[in-house]
């Protein structure tokens, strides 16, 4: 059985207060897109993880937590081997731990015989990270709360990116530790939403509706992000940090401006990759 784990951007993210526990509630708007970990799960009798990176240390992956977890709470007698490729890098803001911890809770489901509801996935995911959720069906989607509230978008158009990280990452917990509150909400959360769905999002519109609050803290202790952004923006994309950094995605008409503007970044020392939007089709990625 094999799943790809897509990545994710966020065409607008926006902190909205924080939590008597801690936690931060927020508006989102996130989409995958074709850059993707991908899982295969086999028989074993107990769990195991096999990755490709040296810095995929089983006991501390998310991927083993999930099945670790999975099989705790239904007190089950059995166990999968996991053979984890990593493509998504981590420290991103492309939320690669949190998608390829869905996949693992989607192909166990099945691989294990579960049969849980919807509404079961979701709340099993919510328990393991606030981005899980919304990995269990993918595409675009509103997200609230503390990404637990998830309203699936209906968006027919396929859009290109290009993304960019330099060769660092960013802390989640840092990029949160530094957000003041209160925070003004800029109230783009609907709009882009409805365009969207409306087949209307084009390059000018994003340019004014595309947001993310944490690039007011990162940008100041990571002035190389800043620079992404800026020079994807002069190369003619409409570019945005995803997540709390460090990659800076660039949107852009088509395949064709996306490898010219991949040409022009080869001079620099950062990771590139041209992706465009990805719908996860669980009964069509599930293999076996």
């Amino acid at each position: 059985m094999k799943l790809l784990a897509p990545a994710k951007i966020n065409l607008y993210l926006e902190i909205v207060s924080k939590r008597q526990d801690g936690y931060h509630n927020l508006e989102s708007v996130m989409h995958t897109v074709s850059l993707c970990d991908e899982l295969e799960f086999s028989d074993s009798d107990k769990i195991e993880l096999v990755c490709d990176k040296a810095v995929c240390s089983p006991e501390k992956n998310l991927v083993y937590k999930t099945a670790v977890k999975l099989k705790d709470k239904f007190s089950l007698n059995k166990g999968v081997k996991i053979v984890l490729k990593k493509n998504i890098p981590t420290g991103a803001g492309l939320g690669g731990g949190s998608s390829d911890a869905a996949a693992t809770i989607l192909a166990l489901n099945k691989y294990w015989n579960l049969n849980l509801s919807k509404k079961e996935l979701e709340d099993f995911a919510a328990t393991i990270g606030a981005d899980v959720p919304f990995f269990l069906t993918g595409g675009t989607a509103k997200i609230e709360g503390i990404g637990d509230i998830v309203k699936k978008l209906k968006v027919n158009d396929k859009y290109h990116f290009v993304l960019v990280k330099p060769d660092f990452g960013v802390s989640t917990v840092e990029a949160y530790s530094k957000i003041k509150m209160p925070l003004t909400n800029i109230n783009k959360f609907n709009r882009i939403t409805e365009l969207l769905e409306s087949s209307k999002l084009d390059k000018t519109v994003s340019k004014e509706l595309f947001f993310n609050r944490f690039e007011s803290t990162v940008f100041s202790d990571y002035p190389e992000i800043q620079k992404i952004k800026s020079v994807l923006s002069n190369l003619g994309a409409v570019s945005l940090m995803s997540g709390s950094g460090a990659t800076v995605f660039g949107l852009v008409s088509d395949e064709q401006e996306a490898k010219s503007i991949a040409e022009q970044l080869k001079k620099y020392t950062w990771k590139v990759w041209i992706v465009n939007s990805f719908e996860v089709h669980i009964n069509d990625e599930l293999e076996g």
